[in-house]
């Protein structure tokens, strides 16, 4: 008699999901463009607003969240709701406003990334991200 596993017992591999969070739909189009280029790999997902990232947040689990700070509701917003409810989903601030009062706002983040950021920077930034995170091996990225 030949042993098998049963259908459903096996991890099934589903791609890196990545949210980007930005009022500014430059920014978005920028960003989702450049991550589509460069690793098309990756689901990228958008939210104009922290109300938008925190409803996305809840109803699908992503691995990389990529937040602006100075936004509607607040980056900072999205930013204590991963550290809170989404601990295993990995954190870049993309911002330009970095102050060293954002120092403390910034706490939670794996990534840290000022604007404008170049191309090379925030695929850099992502995948660094999910190393932190310890995702590259799940998802057998790159190290």
């Amino acid at each position: 008699m030949q042993h098998s596993e049963p259908p459903c017992s096996r991890t099934s591999l589903r791609r890196p999901r990545i949210l980007l969070v930005d009022d500014d739909p430059a920014v978005i189009r920028a960003l989702w463009r450049i991550l589509h280029r460069q690793r098309p790999e990756y689901q990228v997902n958008t939210a104009a607003s922290a109300a938008q990232a925190l409803e996305a947040l809840s109803e699908l689990s992503y691995d990389v969240v990529v937040t602006d700070l100075q936004m509607p509701g607040g980056g900072d917003a999205v930013l204590d709701a991963l550290a809170r409810f989404y601990p295993e989903t990995a954190r870049v601030v993309h911002s330009s406003q970095l102050e060293s009062s954002d120092t403390v706002r910034c706490r939670d983040a794996h990534v840290i990334l000022a604007k404008p950021a170049r191309e090379s920077e925030i695929v850099s930034g992502v995948d660094r991200a999910l190393q932190r995170a310890g995702l590259a091996r799940k998802y057998a990225l790159p190290r």
